[in-house]
């Protein structure tokens, strides 16, 4: 047991790397704060932590470009190293083998409208009243109100930092940290956040304590390897982590549960909130990768199934396809399934640049529209004189359909006709996807002919809500469909709405002002 008077030892010196060394903890003061869709992984127990943390990371970078992070100790000493830029890039062979250990979190990032790099990568640590280091992937709704109850004045503007400070004021009231202490913490830090979260916490003295909102939004799930050197336990957002590290996947942390691997192997899960689990589609159809399992349901099997109620849409309308394309990668099975449903040849009529990333998870239109450019070149042999069958797996502002469907119209291609793997997006997410504001979204202001007209396709075909559910084989009770239907899972007032909206548009105007610099 640690005695709640404990502090460690000032080591930030030794901690931060060259880039953080003469800045805050945290980074820089800022008005907004960030939530991002990203990845995180955590392990304890490997002799070679920061090797498998590597691996994981570059496992779900998919998940995030733009940052990483690593936070390790032996159980002595604690480093974080967390740059800009994508794992390789960021860690190479001698800072690896500076970052040794057993015990370890790691995290990619996605960039989101307000953020800063810089500033706001993950992990984050404090010393008091006991050494612990953080990474989260989700976001908080109810920031600016946490930021007035607890009286923070936080230097970055991720709202990790927040969840960090609100748990360690929690953990601050108990007489003894030990592992029923860190239980109560996350009770009451439960209690606190509105929104979505799934934290790993390394507290080198007690060892990897895990805790995941009520909702379940966002995926979380932990398994065990056991080798001649030890036993291992692993926790990360996706299951493809731990099967390529060999782990053996023992479940998904539970809505609302927290768990405390220790130091000696041994763990213990407390149900600390029951409500209904309201997990995220989007994980389904873009942001997952297509060998993962999320809640028990195969990504690509999902996706598979999203293609043939595709099929069953298109078949409503009166055209005929010569040849079904998709838009690469995740719609690449959408378009499979349809192109099996509905006896049609399928090519690969884009062929992608593997060295562009995600255009949707970029922090700007000018990125993006720049990125499309590079991103997708056409194979015109398979496209001309046809009438094609154009898959995507969603779209969000339409700038970039707009652009695919005249990379087809300039490669000769007879009729286009695009179909939508999601349904339409109406609203915002405030979960931790920056899909943006309600002005920006397609379908929030266009009918779906005035959205054909603006991309130019001669015809539109979206999926539906209820195909989405039949799809993914859930409740649609089980699932967050937010930006599908404006129903929140938890409470967001009017004016949250307004502060968000507010700071992305503030947002996009510093990015233009930037660009045209």
């Amino acid at each position: 047991m640690v005695k709640r008077s404990l502090k460690t030892s000032s080591k930030c010196a030794e901690i931060l790397n060259d880039r953080f060394k003469n800045q805050p903890l945290y980074g820089q003061n800022t008005s907004s704060k960030v939530g991002k869709m990203c990845g995180i992984v955590g392990i304890l127990g490997a002799n070679n932590i920061s090797s498998e943390l590597y691996t994981g990371l570059f496992a779900i970078q998919h998940r995030g470009q733009n940052g990483t992070g690593m936070y390790v100790t032996d159980g002595k000493r604690t480093k974080l190293k967390k740059d800009k830029g994508l794992v390789g890039d960021v860690f190479d062979e001698e800072t690896l083998a500076d970052l040794n250990g057993d015990r370890g979190i790691g995290h990619v990032r996605y960039p989101t409208i307000g953020s800063k790099v810089e500033r706001d990568a993950q992990p984050f640590m404090v010393e008091e009243p006991i050494e612990i280091g953080m990474a989260h992937n989700g976001n908080i709704v109810n920031y600016n109100e946490l930021i007035e109850k607890y009286d923070l004045d936080l230097e970055s503007g991720c709202d990790l930092e927040l969840i960090l400070h609100v748990f360690r004021e929690e953990l601050e009231k108990e007489e003894v940290i030990a592992q029923e202490a860190l239980f109560s913490a996350a009770e009451r830090t439960m209690e606190s956040l509105n929104g979505s979260y799934s934290v790993l916490a390394l507290i080198p003295e007690i060892g990897l304590f895990i805790f995941r909102d009520p909702r379940g939004i966002r995926p979380l799930v932990f398994g065990k390897k056991t080798t001649l050197e030890g036993t291992s336990f692993g926790v990360s957002s996706e299951n493809t982590v731990l099967d390529i590290l060999g782990y053996k996947v023992l479940r998904d942390i539970m809505p609302g549960e927290a768990v405390l691997i220790k130091n000696d192997k041994s763990y213990q899960s407390k149900q600390l909130k029951n409500k209904q689990p309201k997990h995220c589609m989007f994980e389904w159809v873009y942001f997952a990768r297509p060998d993962s399992t999320i809640e028990r349901i195969s990504v690509y099997e999902a996706r598979f199934r999203l293609g043939r109620e595709l099929a069953k849409e298109w078949r409503r309308n009166e055209y005929d396809l010569d040849v079904v394309v998709p838009v690469p990668d995740t719609a690449r099975t959408h378009a499979l399934a349809l192109a099996e449903e509905l006896d049609v040849p399928y090519r690969e009529g884009l062929l992608r640049n593997r060295y562009v990333g995600r255009t949707f998870i970029m922090p700007d239109q000018a990125s993006r529209e720049t990125a499309v450019k590079t991103k997708l070149n056409p194979i015109i042999e398979e496209v001309k004189g046809k009438k094609v069958g154009l898959v995507d797996d969603s779209i969000v502002r339409g700038t970039t359909s707009k652009k695919l469907v005249k990379l087809m119209r300039d490669s000769k291609a007879e009729e286009i006709h695009f179909l939508v793997g999601c349904p339409p997006i109406v609203s915002p997410c405030y979960y931790g996807i920056d899909i943006p504001t309600k002005e920006e979204l397609k379908a929030a202001s266009n009918s779906i002919e005035e959205i054909r007209r603006d991309v130019g396709a001669d015809s539109l075909t979206y999926q539906t809500i209820d195909g989405l559910v039949r799809a993914l084989t859930k409740d649609k009770d089980e699932l967050c469909l937010a930006c599908l239907n404006d129903d929140y899972p938890t409470k967001v007032r009017e004016d949250i709405r307004d502060y968000f909206e507010d700071m992305r548009k503030e947002s996009r105007e510093k990015i233009k002002e930037e660009n045209s610099c």
